[in-house]
């Protein structure tokens, strides 16, 4: 018997759901926030002086010499390729000991104590025993950003696991479902927001992980270039690159993230308050 979706939405419908979620009157919200938040910036800016918190005018200059000269293209890619190779490891073992854990007591009795005890460890720890481990290399570099982060992804699945509707996939059973079918039909969405928070979570956390491991430990890199401005106190260079990299993250969440997340959860109704 064929168990499907509850209903296929067209291109257009899917469309109009997404533009709606990214552009829906909340964007007005958002942007009077975000005008808010720059016009406390100058305040502060003039308040406290530009030597120590360079208003927004002298930080967006410097970014767009920054951006013109290419100069933050090169970082940020070597930084990007770090972030990148990282997350595939942290999420391929997070998703695996996760699910382990919610489907088998054993494993989660075995793995529990661990999990947790990794997430508690200072990203900072993972990072020098890796580089006294390894040396000061890109081999150490991955192994640090993906051992920080594999605890909040293998968490967020291994909840995410235990939450499983058991009656659901009982009564996809009766109804003769195969167990391949009961696993992507069943099983995987009900899972599926919880890997979605996962991926979120360890974005945010890989990315925090990758500046303080070329801080502190590689010669390039958008670490790199905020530890070099921060020696010869150029607060400016500190805060173009720190607005670069927060202008990244809002970009991989509007234009990865959100789409990402609306593809998958289509067959979703929309809810109306």
């Amino acid at each position: 018997m064929e168990i499907g979706l509850p209903f296929e939405p067209t291109a257009a419908g899917r469309w109009s759901g997404l533009r709606r979620r990214l552009l829906g009157p909340a964007v007005g919200l958002r942007v009077l926030s975000l005008l808010a938040a720059l016009l406390v910036w100058q305040g502060l800016s003039l308040v406290v002086g530009a030597r120590f918190i360079p208003g927004p005018g002298v930080t967006f200059a410097e970014l767009w010499r920054l951006v013109v000269s290419g100069e933050v293209w090169g970082q940020f890619l070597i930084t990007l390729e770090r972030m990148g190779i990282s997350f595939a490891l942290a999420m391929a073992g997070g998703i695996a000991v996760g699910t382990l854990m919610g489907l088998y007591g054993r494993a989660e009795k075995l793995l529990d104590l661990w999990i947790t005890v990794g997430l508690a460890i200072p990203g900072l720890c993972y990072v020098i025993i890796a580089f006294m481990w390894l040396g000061l290399n890109d081999r150490a570099a991955v192994l640090a950003i993906a051992l920080s982060t594999f605890p909040a992804i293998a968490i967020n699945v291994w909840q995410g696991t235990k939450a499983i509707d058991q009656g659901l996939v009982d009564m996809s059973r009766v109804f003769g479902a195969s167990a391949w079918r009961r696993a992507t039909r069943v099983v995987f969405p009900q899972v599926l927001p919880y890997v979605m928070a996962a991926a979120r979570s360890g974005v945010g956390v890989v990315w925090k992980v990758t500046v303080v491991v070329e801080l502190l430990g590689r010669s390039n890199g958008i670490g790199y270039q905020l530890n070099y401005n921060f020696q010869v106190f150029d607060m400016a260079g500190v805060f173009a690159w720190t607005l670069f990299f927060t202008l990244v993250m809002i970009v991989i969440e509007i234009a990865i993230m959100k789409p990402v997340e609306g593809w998958l959860f289509r067959w979703r109704p929309a809810v109306r308050g």
